[in-house]
């Protein structure tokens, strides 16, 4: 919706809760296929403001790292054993697609869901919280795993994931990939 000076804002109260496969049949469906298709079109030639009013506006979005009764850190009703990471500004979908494998298949950080974002430039990850940083605080189990992405992958995730209630946009993907095996909801 957008607010009274006319900004598209993201609505903070949700809506339902839902789990990964819910995301995953959600993502892989045609539902949100118009809006990836437009916001892709829409790159190279909007300004980023546009962008993402655009997102704000035509997206479902997801708070993978936990159930809220608002979206702020303060109303966190339970944090879910999931973690967001967020890889942004690849140079192609097919870098993104090589990065959601390596994400995937990586045996250390255990990716359930695994997405290329909406711009199809930049790829989500839900990931299993390790058990090595299962105890620590969320900016604390975020940062790990920033760390541990950088130094065996050589890849930077954005840093705005460190904010426990971030929001997701899931876009059209029909190559997401899931991990049944890891799903703890």
């Amino acid at each position: 919706y957008r607010n009274r000076e006319g900004v598209a804002v993201l609505a903070t109260q949700p809506q339902d809760s839902q789990d990964i496969v819910w995301a995953y049949d959600f993502i892989r469906s045609e539902r949100p296929k118009f809006a990836t298709d437009k916001l892709r079109s829409m790159v190279g030639t909007a300004t980023k403001e546009e962008i993402s009013d655009f997102k704000k506006l035509s997206f479902q979005v997801a708070t993978f790292n936990g159930i809220f009764s608002y979206r702020k850190a303060s109303d966190l009703v339970e944090r879910s054993p999931y973690i967001i990471i967020d890889i942004d500004d690849l140079t192609s979908t097919e870098e993104a697609r090589r990065v959601q494998r390596q994400i995937m298949y990586d045996r250390h950080v255990q990716a359930v869901l695994s997405f290329v974002s909406p711009k199809g430039r930049g790829v989500k990850g839900v990931l299993l919280l390790p058990e090595w940083c299962r105890d620590k605080e969320f900016k604390m189990q975020f940062q790990l795993i920033q760390q541990y992405i950088a130094f065996e992958h050589g890849i930077n995730i954005d840093s705005s994931g460190s904010d426990v209630c971030r929001a997701c946009f899931l876009p059209h993907d029909p190559e997401c990939m899931i991990n049944t095996e890891l799903l703890t909801l």
